[in-house]
Order: structure tokens, then C-alpha cells, then sequence
């Protein structure tokens, strides 16, 4: 069975921001923001470091209740350009201050694995940690023809590590 992607018509606003409108007028911005100063054991990948933000451009809209499919699908589709360079990485961690991260985590999971889906190129590394005592959830995206892609992942488990 192939899935096809039906995303929203995406706006490239700049190399690390995008922009879609849903069908029902929602507006949100996706962007890639440096992680670089996470990763400064390691400064020949650390640049290529990037967090991945999915934000409403008006905060204060009420979304609609149910599943809009197509948000999914134009996310995967945004990632997956930014990380067709096979160079860059994208950690994506869940906002946990209003105690939905848990939600958030498995359906940005859920985005990304699909069966024969275009994001197949890219490999998702879960690794949730306690920081300050609190509970994050967070992954690390990376193409997987990524040249460097053993030692990025080694850095993210690092980074990510309980034990440290």
C-alpha cells in the first residue's frame, strides 16, 4: 500500500521557516531554529544541529475539534525538505507547560511512521530524559543517507543520557 502525501501548499518564508494555511483558515508556522550550543562537544556536527518548531500564527485561535490529517502530511513534507540536504538534523523536543507533551510526542511520532511513506529516508531516534526534574520527551530526525549520521545520533544519545 502506498500513502500518499496531500499537504497543504507550503511557504518557504526564509532557509529555516515555512508557512501553510489549513482549509479551515488556520494559519501556522514551522522553523528550524540552531541547537548548536547542545552539542558543543562536538563542534564539527554542531551547526547542523536544528530544533523543529510547529507554532499557530495566532495563538489565541480556537482549533477546531477532530484530526486534520493533512497538517500531519504537510509537517512530514517540511522535515523532509529540510533534511534532504543530508546534512542537517532535527531534534524535536514536546513543549511540556501545559502537561500535554505526552500527547504531543506520540502524534509527532505517529507522523513519522508510516509505512511506505516518503519519510522512510528518514530515521527518528527517541530518547525521553529527566532534566530538572521534569520528564521530556524528544527525538532526533536525520536523513538517512546523512553522511555523519552514526556520530549525530551518538551525540543526541549523549546529550539525551540520565546517566551523565
Amino acid at each position: 500500500m502506498v500513502l500518499r502525501l496531500r499537504p497543504y501548499p507550503i511557504q518557504k518564508i526564509d532557509e529555516f521557516t515555512y508557512g501553510f494555511t489549513t482549509s479551515k483558515g488556520i494559519e501556522y508556522y514551522c522553523s528550524f531554529l540552531s541547537y548548536a550550543e547542545y552539542f558543543a562537544k562536538h563542534p564539527d556536527i554542531a551547526p547542523y544541529f536544528f530544533s523543529f518548531n510547529l507554532t499557530l500564527k495566532d495563538r489565541k485561535i480556537k482549533l477546531p475539534p477532530g484530526t486534520d490529517k493533512r497538517i500531519a502530511d504537510t509537517v512530514v513534507s517540511i522535515v523532509g525538505d529540510f533534511l534532504i540536504s543530508q546534512t542537517n538534523a532535527v531534534v524535536y523536543v514536546c513543549d511540556n507547560s501545559d502537561g500535554k507533551e505526552s500527547a504531543r510526542a506520540r502524534k509527532f511520532l505517529s507522523w513519522f511512521n508510516y509505512i511506505d511513506h516518503p519519510s522512510s529516508n528518514i530515521i527518528e531516534v527517541t530518547s525521553n530524559f529527566n532534566a530538572g526534574g521534569m520528564f521530556i520527551y524528544s527525538s532526533l530526525l536525520v536523513n538517512k543517507k546523512n553522511k555523519r549520521f552514526t556520530e549525530m545520533v551518538m551525540a543526541y544519545l549523549e546529550l539525551t543520557d540520565d546517566d551523565k
